[in-house]
């Protein structure tokens, strides 16, 4: 399991050496309008998108949870449910060059909270905006 943040940024590169130098040790995936560090120690994905990819002015894109398998996304899933939580289903979602089956929550402050199971690669940065990264 891991956290996942996505920020948003105009200085990609530059966030990538930031980030290469904290963590030591290179991208997990690099396009020329994304790259990701997808850590064990400390258990983090982080994706850092350009921003004129996705339009947003927010500072940051949304947080989330990676998590190991469909059963576990359930859990997750249920307790969101258990607590009336509107939970935004998103199955076979394209997003940050990769395929997962996911679901979305909004905190009270409006940002978005996604729940993740990774299935694979994607040559997509994003299908929906609104939904992703």
């Amino acid at each position: 399991m891991r956290i996942h943040i996505s920020i948003p940024t105009d200085k990609l590169q530059a966030s990538v050496d930031f980030y290469r130098q904290i963590f030591d040790t290179d991208v997990s995936k690099s396009r020329k309008d994304y790259a990701n560090f997808r850590l064990n120690t400390p258990p983090i994905h982080l994706a850092l998108v350009n921003s004129s990819s996705t339009g947003q002015a927010e500072p940051a894109g949304h947080f989330g949870v990676e998590l190991p398998d469909h059963e576990t996304l359930e859990q997750w899933r249920s307790r969101a449910s258990k607590h009336a939580l509107l939970v935004k289903d998103d199955p076979d979602a394209q997003c940050c060059y990769a395929r997962g089956d996911k679901f979305w929550l909004s905190d009270p402050n409006g940002y978005s909270w996604e729940f993740r199971v990774r299935t694979g690669e994607s040559d997509l940065l994003h299908q929906d905006v609104k939904l992703c990264c």
